[in-house]
């Protein structure tokens, strides 16, 4: 009887949680070496030495692109390894190679050593994109419970820090939290150039700390023991000789003796982060998770708007018709409108333009349903979903990337909208007082009013929600709860001009964009002794991160609406997680990789 040997290092039992996943987030400028670092570890963990992974299979995670000049043409050659793709933009010179963050998880032990790529910051399209890079990093890593460690990636020998970086360095920091200065790690990694020590970068590193200490009043460490040198050429060195390229037996020393080093330098990497305590990013409560939560609120918010001004037009007519029959049989219950979810099966993106739209009924109501699904199956990346003309959208595969026109419709990408579900309407009951017509009358009165309150309550939230927003976003504001009222505007004068009756519900949106209107225009205004201790920490930017998560939950209370809005917000959520579980890559790890030193000396490590 013969045995099949498995291939690959298995992953760890299911049972073990999550809080033992060791993971690192890896940042830099960009070129820096990100991409390269993880490739090279995923083939430290294998290879002994340089020799073995020559003679085997190189191990490419991320593909790259780099160029060599031939030494008798002098004419550059391009090499290439592993498949580029669009996330991985290899070929454009001065953008970030990465264009979105990734993990790339390593099985050691029973545990998992996460890597977490991000872009790279400086990127020749200007700070605006780092800015939107930032903002990026900042949601991805949101969705871990923990940090182990945060790597700082720097080639030894700059004369200078760009801006970008700068701004995002401390932008990063700032978000994580003052407690994430001892997960800080500073890695060189180009080290065989200053003899493996920092080199002409020390000394921007001590005055960008100075800067950091300065603002927070705190040390900020900068030493042996969290400076770590690596040298990424020897798996540029090892790319080339699968490549076909020959070189002599003494620069094939050179890079080995780099390979040695790398090797010994992640191994006591590893031994210091798992030395620091874990910075748990959710409990910061980070001003970015705030931000992406309120986003998140724009569509449950617009959705329940409406909903309303449909209730109180209901509830009225309901009144109407036992004002003008006096004699007919007194009511139990009043109808009214509630909302379900119906997930789609796969996101789409559509195209709101009134021309790309038609009114069908479905069960007796109007609705609107999209004519052209532009693109049925979308996973656009990075896009936020159920937000109206968001700029991710220029990248679906169904707008022309030259015009902004849609490639089905012809309508530009501003008009549309990635979507996830369908917020679907039906006619339910609500019981009421009908001891006798004035009971019934006042019952209806009393759930209008109820109805008034939860509008009024919403609007408070959303313009405080909104100034928070204004405030602290790190790319030009724009008020997308304003954008979906309006939007839900357009649709009820589409099902007007189809026939239905819903004049109510048309104005009572507008007076709602009138209301909160206005209430942003006392933002605005010089505060004065009626102005709330809540709307005077929002002015002054003097909040505390609590209050706006409070003021969410103020919704979800709502008695009436807000466990609708809350089950939307949840919906949008998971949506979120799915996306980014595909960013996730299980690394296989050969099975002969049990037996290499850098594994049993990780395994040690991990296991203490």
């Amino acid at each position: 009887m013969s045995f099949v040997v498995n291939q690959y290092i298995p992953r760890p039992s299911s049972y073990v949680p999550s809080q033992f996943d060791i993971n690192i987030l890896m940042m830099g400028e960009t070129g820096v070496g990100k991409s390269t670092f993880i490739n090279a570890f995923a083939n430290y963990i294998i290879y002994n030495t340089l020799n073995e992974a020559i003679q085997d299979e190189i191990q490419v995670l991320i593909p790259c692109i780099f160029h060599i000049t031939d030494p008798d043409t002098y004419e550059p050659k391009k090499i290439s390894i592993g498949q580029a793709n669009d996330d991985e933009k290899c070929e454009l010179t001065g953008q970030s190679s990465t264009q979105i963050c990734h993990s790339y998880i390593f099985p050691i032990g029973n545990r998992l050593l996460r890597l977490i790529d991000v872009p790279g910051i400086g990127d020749v399209r200007g700070i605006d994109q780092d800015k939107i890079n930032c903002d990026h990093i900042l949601a991805y890593i949101n969705h871990y419970e923990h940090l182990n460690g945060i790597c700082i990636l720097l080639k030894p020998n700059n004369e200078r820090l760009n801006i970008g970086f700068r701004f995002c360095f401390k932008e990063i920091l700032t978000h994580l939290h003052i407690k994430a200065k001892d997960n800080l790690m500073f890695i060189f990694t180009n080290g065989r150039s200053t003899f493996y020590r920092p080199g002409s970068t020390t000394p921007l590193i001590r005055t960008l700390i100075k800067e950091l200490n300065d603002t927070w009043k705190v040390e900020i460490p900068f030493n042996k023991e969290n400076t770590f040198m690596f040298d990424n050429e020897a798996f540029r060195f090892l790319v080339l000789c699968k490549n076909g390229l020959e070189f002599s037996n003494e620069e094939t020393n050179n890079y080995s003796k780099s390979w040695k080093i790398s090797i010994k330098e992640f191994t006591r990497l590893i031994e210091r982060i798992l030395k620091c305590e874990l910075h748990a990013v959710k409990d910061s409560v980070s001003i970015n998770a705030a931000q992406q939560l309120i986003r998140k609120l724009t569509r449950p918010i617009g959705e329940i708007a409406r909903l309303i001004q449909e209730n109180i037009q209901l509830a009225k007519n309901h009144k109407s018709n036992i004002l003008n029959n006096p004699l007919s049989t007194l009511s139990k219950r009043i109808p009214q409108k509630m909302g379900k979810i119906l997930h789609f099966d796969y996101p789409r993106t559509v195209c709101v333009n009134r021309k790309c739209t038609e009114i069908i009924i479905v069960d007796d109501q109007r609705k609107v349903d999209y004519i052209t699904k532009c693109h049925l199956h979308c996973y656009l990346r990075d896009v936020e979903q159920e937000c109206i003309g968001h700029s991710m959208l220029k990248d679906c595969h169904a707008i022309n990337k030259q015009t902004g026109l849609c490639n089905e419709c012809g309508c530009s990408w501003t008009i549309h909208m990635h979507i996830s579900y369908e917020y679907e309407t039906f006619i339910t009951f609500v019981n009421i007082d009908n001891t006798n017509s004035q009971s019934v009358l006042t019952s209806i009165d009393k759930h209008i009013a109820a109805l008034r309150e939860e509008e009024n309550s919403i609007l408070e939230v959303c313009g405080k929600l909104s100034q928070f927003l204004k405030k602290n976003s790190i790319t030009p504001y724009n008020d997308e709860i304003l954008g979906y009222i309006r939007y839900f505007i357009s649709e009820e004068e589409m099902k007007r001009d189809a026939g239905a009756k819903n004049e109510d519900v048309i104005q009572g949106l507008k007076n709602m964009i009138q209301q909160y209107e206005n209430e942003q225009k006392l933002f605005n205004a010089v505060p004065n002794e009626n102005t709330s201790s809540m709307d005077l920490k929002i002015i002054h930017n003097e909040y505390e991160l609590e209050d706006i998560f409070g003021l969410v939950g103020k919704l979800y209370k709502l008695p009436i609406n807000g466990s609708s809005i809350q089950q939307q917000v949840k919906e949008l959520k998971e949506n979120q997680w799915t996306a980014n579980e595909k960013r996730e890559h299980f690394v296989e790890v050969p099975f002969h990789a049990n037996s290499s030193t850098i594994m049993q000396q990780l395994k040690n490590i991990v296991s203490q």
